[in-house]
C-alpha cells in the first residue's frame, strides 16, 4: 500500500526577467536557445517557499525547469499524453485511480527528472533536452477526482514503475499555471 501525504499546494506563479533569476542557472539555456521556440521565466511562491521556472517549448515538447533561490536544480518537467506512458505502466496508474475514486478526470501528466547523477545541473539540463525519452524518475498528475460527493482537484506523483508516491490537494489559483 501506498502512503499520501494531505499537504495542500497553494502556489503563485509572476513571470518575472531574464536577470530576476538566479544568475548562476541563467546560462544553463544557452547552448539550446537556438531551438527553444519561447523561453519565459517565473518566480513561484506557496507562502512558504519560494523557487524559479523555466518554462519553454523545444521539438513540441513542453519543459518546466525549477530551481532553488540559489539556482540549484530542483527537477525537470515535461508534459505528455497517457499514450506516452507504457502499457503496463498506466495500468498500474489507472487501477489506483481506480481503487481509491468514483471517477477521475486527467488533467495534465508530466514526467518529472530530478538530478540524481553526478553530472552538474548544466549538463543534466542540457542532456535531458537531447534525450527527452531518456529514464525519468516519477510522473506527476493532475487530476479531477471524485469519491461520494466529495469532488477535489489534486497532484498525484507516481514513481516511474507507476507505484503510488503522494497526493496533494491543489488551489484553483495554482491550477491555472498547471495548465500552462
Amino acid at each position: 500500500m501506498g502512503f499520501s501525504f494531505s499537504q495542500s499546494k497553494n502556489e503563485r506563479e509572476e513571470r518575472i526577467t531574464k536577470t530576476e533569476f538566479p544568475e548562476i542557472a541563467q546560462p544553463y539555456f544557452n547552448s539550446f536557445l537556438d531551438k527553444v521556440k519561447y523561453l519565459k521565466f517565473y518566480r513561484e511562491t506557496d507562502g512558504i517557499k519560494q523557487s524559479f521556472e523555466a518554462k519553454f517549448k523545444i521539438n513540441k515538447l513542453y519543459y518546466s525547469i525549477e530551481f532553488d533561490t540559489l539556482g540549484k536544480l530542483e527537477d525537470i518537467e515535461i508534459v505528455i499524453k497517457d499514450k506516452h506512458i507504457p502499457e503496463d505502466i498506466f495500468s498500474k496508474i489507472s487501477d489506483y485511480f481506480d481503487e481509491n475514486f468514483r471517477k477521475t478526470r486527467v488533467i495534465k501528466i508530466q514526467k518529472q527528472y530530478v538530478n540524481n547523477t553526478l553530472s552538474s545541473d548544466k549538463n543534466f539540463i542540457q542532456h535531458i533536452v537531447t534525450h527527452p525519452d531518456d529514464t525519468h524518475t516519477h510522473f506527476e498528475i493532475i487530476a479531477e477526482t471524485k469519491k461520494e460527493k466529495l469532488h477535489e482537484l489534486k497532484e498525484f506523483t507516481f514513481n516511474k514503475n507507476g507505484k503510488f508516491i503522494s497526493s496533494r490537494e491543489v488551489t484553483s489559483s495554482s491550477y491555472e499555471h498547471a495548465l500552462y
